[in-house]
């Protein structure tokens, strides 16, 4: 055992409850052991002393001179408490005497009878004897070796009594008990000491478990329970500490989903912090250039810079031209805030998929003509979709010229249609390069564009189409996504069959 063991070991429960139990068997022991020392002899005596004058009040009560009558009961008296008993007539003749009972008539009884006592002093109380009918005397024998209890007493008849109880057997008995009780001491303190070891360990288990459960509380493990069963004060306290757990457990879990939600609505608010700088900060720079060109030109027509009527329409057209692209994007930012907002309802009707995507494809044959693309309708069904015909066709047109964009000269756009149990689906697949897979839920963000080296004369977009797109199947409780193929990128868009399941989905679903 370590030395940190052995220290915790000295300050447990259990060792101060062993140490407890020990320290009081030991005074318990030792308060038993000087009890005896001090007053055994005194207790001792006084015992002898009521047996004295028990067995004086019996021969009083029972002698009437004749000692036939009661040789029995004297016998009886004589072997039960170790006592000698001598009847002295007033004449100083022995009567009855414990040692000569048999041989009264030897010469040696009739010296005894004579001088029961020989040389022997004794000192007694003799007012007390005239008072009570006895008195209590120190005896020795002749010899000196033998020394006695002795009652002196006056019998009704006039004969007097002795009674007398020898001091060698309380002083054997005296050291019999003290060894005796010495052994059992250390029996009993031995006992008591596995005992409170044992009773330390019951009684400290449930307070070792509850303290287990305490720690792996403050270390936030609510994992342990005290299980004990016990009704007393100690079980109780373990239930107490385990819905404390419980409560404490319930409360943390409710503050760390609060703490998520915090961060979430603090990221949340961030990023449309972020959004909202970038937002001015991208409307300022794609509004600056065509301010500047229409402010450039208008000057120049105001000063008379132009020295023919063609170089005068050619400024005239250079600022209806920004004019238009700015008003376009007002219109787009307009249109894209009243869809976030929910403004705008979508008014659904029931239309053809295949008449839809031939619609979008003739408004942008001009484009896909130009950059002679393959356009492929094969696999666009007949399906109804139930829809704001407009807002739709405004997010397959996005896709569509987002799609001849980034398609190679030659290359092909394929539009296809498919449905499941809850959705119908239209994409827009074209071939070219693939989006990085971090792009691909930027795109999506308000003036965010691919290829930032695309220029206004290059055909650049402003950025918004995409978002366009998600505010409208949001509006429809649809989704939208993207995904690369292996020669290219397809672009989708899905709706709800019914406005059931419109009811029941959220925005950006993603069948696939």
């Amino acid at each position: 055992m370590n030395a940190h063991v052995k220290r915790r070991w000295r300050h447990s429960l259990r060792f101060r409850f062993f140490i407890s139990v020990a320290l009081t068997a030991v005074v318990f022991v030792g308060v038993m052991i000087v009890l005896n020392l001090l007053f055994f002899h005194n207790f001792y005596l006084l015992q002898k002393k009521n047996s004295l004058i028990d067995a004086y009040q019996t021969i009083n009560e029972q002698y009437n001179g004749d000692i036939s009558i009661l040789e029995d009961n004297i016998k009886q008296i004589e072997n039960n408490n170790n006592i000698r008993i001598s009847i002295i007539n007033n004449y100083g003749k022995y009567i009855y005497d414990t040692i000569f009972t048999h041989d009264r008539s030897t010469a040696f009884l009739d010296s005894m009878m004579q001088n029961p006592f020989g040389e022997t002093l004794y000192v007694y109380d003799a007012d007390e004897l005239e008072r009570k009918g006895y008195t209590f005397s120190t005896l020795n024998d002749a010899d000196g070796s033998t020394a006695y209890i002795a009652l002196i007493g006056i019998l009704d008849t006039g004969d007097i009594i002795f009674l007398r109880v020898p001091t060698a057997a309380l002083r054997e008995n005296q050291s019999v008990n003290f060894v005796f009780l010495m052994i059992s001491g250390l029996v009993a303190l031995f006992a008591c000491l596995v005992a409170g070891f044992f009773i330390g360990g019951h009684f400290t288990r449930p307070v070792i478990q509850m303290t287990e459960v305490a720690n792996s509380v403050s270390r936030l493990d609510f994992s342990k329970k005290y299980t004990g069963q016990d009704t007393d004060e100690l079980g109780e306290l373990g239930r107490s500490i385990n819905q404390m757990s419980d409560y404490l457990e319930s409360a943390i879990r409710d503050m760390q989903q609060m703490n998520k939600q915090l961060q979430t609505e603090i990221e949340e608010k961030q990023r449309i912090d972020d959004m909202r700088k970038e937002f001015i900060v991208n409307v300022s720079h794609d509004l600056k250039t065509p301010i500047a060109l229409i402010q450039g030109y208008a000057e120049g027509l105001r000063v008379g810079i132009n020295e023919s009527e063609e170089d005068k329409n050619y400024y005239c057209d250079i600022i209806i031209d920004e004019a238009k692209r700015m008003n376009h994007l007002v219109r787009q930012l307009l249109d894209l805030s009243r869809l976030e907002l929910g403004n705008i309802v979508p008014n659904k009707t029931d239309f053809d998929a295949y008449e839809l995507a031939e619609a979008v494809v003739e408004k942008t044959q001009v484009m896909w003509q130009e950059k002679n693309l393959n356009i492929d309708l094969s696999n666009v069904g007949t399906q109804t979709l139930h829809a704001d015909y407009d807002m739709l066709e405004r997010a397959l047109l996005n896709y569509m010229t987002n799609a001849i964009d980034h398609t190679p000269i030659g290359g092909y756009i394929r539009i296809t249609t498919s449905e499941d149990t809850r959705h119908l689906v239209m994409s827009v697949r074209n071939q070219g390069s693939q989006l990085a897979q971090e792009e691909m839920d930027k795109i999506w963000d308000k003036f965010y564009k691919l290829d930032k080296s695309r220029t206004r004369v290059s055909g650049g977009g402003s950025g918004i189409g995409l978002s366009i797109v998600r505010a409208i199947l949001t509006a429809h409780a649809g989704g939208c996504g993207v995904r690369n193929t292996e020669d290219g990128v397809e672009f989708y868009l899905s709706l709800p069959k019914t406005d059931e399941h419109a009811q029941a989905l959220t925005a950006d679903t993603d069948p696939s």
